[in-house]
Formats: structure tokens, C-alpha cells, sequence
């Protein structure tokens, strides 16, 4: 049996974007490459067999993407 990855329980149970992207940033250098595709599919990003660093930049674009959509759609 697998042990549970703490880091990706953290990630997948954070609720807002921001947070997310807080955690991603704080485990980004010791996410392996099964983890962080973990990540982008809990997200329902393709990782189409990226490294770790490459699943971690496409998260990180997406994230920040999200937060500045939200942000503007909140403001209005």
C-alpha cells in the first residue's frame, strides 16, 4: 500500500485558488512527477507526460489565471 502524499492531500483539499498556489509553492521543490500530475488532473489540466517542473509551471499559469478571473468577476 501507498503511503499518502501530504503534500497533495494539502493541495487537493485547499478550497480557494489562492491557497493552492500557496501550498504549490511552498512543496513545488520536493513534488515528484507522479504527484505533481496529480496536481494539473485535479485541476482538469492535460499533463501530456510532462516533467515535474513543467506540471508545475502549467499549475502555477493556471492558478493565477483563475485568481485574476475571479478577482475581476468579484469586483464587478
Amino acid at each position: 500500500m501507498e503511503e499518502i502524499n501530504e503534500d497533495l492531500l494539502r493541495f487537493l483539499d485547499a478550497d480557494e485558488y489562492e491557497d493552492k498556489l500557496k501550498i504549490l509553492e511552498e512543496v513545488k521543490n520536493r513534488v515528484d512527477e507522479k504527484t505533481a500530475q496529480m496536481m494539473a488532473v485535479s485541476l482538469s489540466l492535460s499533463t501530456g507526460g510532462a516533467s515535474a517542473d513543467e506540471c508545475i509551471a502549467r499549475i502555477r499559469d493556471h492558478l493565477t489565471l483563475q485568481i485574476q478571473y475571479d478577482g475581476k468577476r468579484m469586483r464587478h
